[in-house]
């Protein structure tokens, strides 16, 4: 009777795991929001690199046409990441199901297991007084490659991001390069970048995608940059080009703002009001809106043609901004670690996320602009869920 049991119900086999079984309902502690309302969910994940080193730029290349979408990060000690981009599957209204939990963003697997940092440092030396801050760096629109500058011998330099190799010094001021900007990119991946340096002047250089490279020619040993800006009278702490418009926006320490023409000619001054000097962030939206952070906290909003339209005060210091595509939306975050999101036409606080336990000091924002990360000043990412339509007036009524 046993041997017929047996033959015809099989045997219970000898032990087969050495290692516990995992916890029930596991994934449920590694990512709770599959399983909840996204709308509810602002913060997606937070992602801690071991340097610990302030994380002071992020930059978002995540269309999917890229051959490696990824966000990039580079702290303070310029060590960098390359950290693949997956996306937010877990935010598409997919039953659970259907899919395999994806984290969006996978740590760089140099930084992870702490082989091959040499390939991710930076190490040539800056100039004593630089701050490393979010806009020392320009990432390419293929995230190929990294501009840094605020070297000692007045240059910046582009680094492969897949080697971290030296690939180009750029000279042409006389002076220290203070902070860095690029365009949109076109078709090609070529664009503009912007220098600015403490010679009080800009310089505008082509970026050739093609060849990777700045300069119109590539191989020649000196490039001539499109433009020389002139008109500031002391160090260039911000800058923004917008090609599209065909303008550059620029601050220098004491103030005050100047426009440009990308051809070098001088178009007016921003005055903001009292209060506003030093100004410490620009950006500039091709609806021809221009937003200024100034020191102690003042924000102020101009036309392209130097009308000033808004202007408010906060109490944070704030040490990074964005604006959505359409130029209606601007998102802040600094030292409180509290990211806003404002409406541009009239400066009025839309949102504010969770606060963090750490100061934001840089911020990016995914293609589809789904995603929200913010560098922090305790050495990891954090990624918040956006959707700018829950503020957008026809959605609200529609829906």
């Amino acid at each position: 009777a046993v041997e017929s049991q047996i033959r015809s119900f099989g045997q219970t086999p000898c032990q087969l795991l050495i290692e516990p079984h995992p916890p029930r309902s596991s994934a449920m502690q590694v990512t709770p929001l599959m399983f909840t309302e996204q709308m509810q969910q602002d913060v997606i994940m937070v992602l801690k690199f071991p340097s610990n080193s302030p994380v002071t730029h992020v930059a978002a290349n995540t269309q999917s046409g890229l051959t490696n979408p990824a966000v990039i990060t580079v702290t303070a000690n310029r060590l960098f990441a390359v950290n693949k981009w997956h996306g937010l599957t877990g935010h598409q209204g997919s039953s659970v199901q259907d899919q395999q939990y994806q984290l969006p963003v996978e740590i760089d697997p140099l930084i992870a297991n702490n082989v091959g940092i040499h390939r991710r440092q930076i190490s040539d030396l800056l100039d004593q007084s630089i701050q490393v801050n979010a806009q020392c760096f320009v990432i390419t629109a293929d995230n190929r490659f990294i501009l840094l500058c605020g070297f000692w011998d007045k240059s910046f330099r582009v680094y492969s991001t897949d080697t971290g190799k030296l690939t180009q010094i750029v000279f042409g001021h006389l002076d220290v390069v203070t902070c860095l900007a690029r365009s949109e990119s076109y078709i090609g991946g070529d664009c503009y970048v912007l220098s600015g340096s403490r010679d009080a002047t800009l310089l505008l250089w082509y970026w050739n995608g093609k060849h990777s490279s700045i300069g119109e020619n590539p191989g020649t040993e000196f490039v001539t940059p499109r433009a020389i800006l002139t008109g500031h009278d002391c160090e260039v702490t911000c800058a923004s080009v917008c090609a599209e418009l065909g303008l550059v926006i620029s601050g220098c320490r004491e103030g005050p703002c100047l426009v440009h023409s990308m051809n070098g000619d001088l178009l007016r001054t921003l005055e903001g009001p009292d209060g506003c000097v030093r100004p410490r962030l620009v950006l500039s939206s091709t609806e021809g809106h221009c937003v200024i952070y100034y020191d102690k906290g003042h924000f102020c909003v101009f036309s392209i043609n130097g009308k000033l339209l808004g202007h408010m005060e906060v109490e944070d210091n704030i040490r990074a901004m964005l604006l959505s595509k359409d130029g209606q939306y601007l998102l802040s975050g600094g030292d409180a670690g509290v990211l806003s999101v404002w409406q541009i036409h009239d400066l009025k606080q839309l949102f504010t996320y969770p606060g963090c336990d750490a100061g934001i000091r840089s911020m990016a924002m995914s293609h589809d602009q789904r995603c929200i990360i913010t560098g922090m000043a305790s050495g990891s990412i954090v990624l918040f869920y956006n959707d700018f339509n829950r503020w957008h007036h026809e959605y609200q009524t529609r829906y």
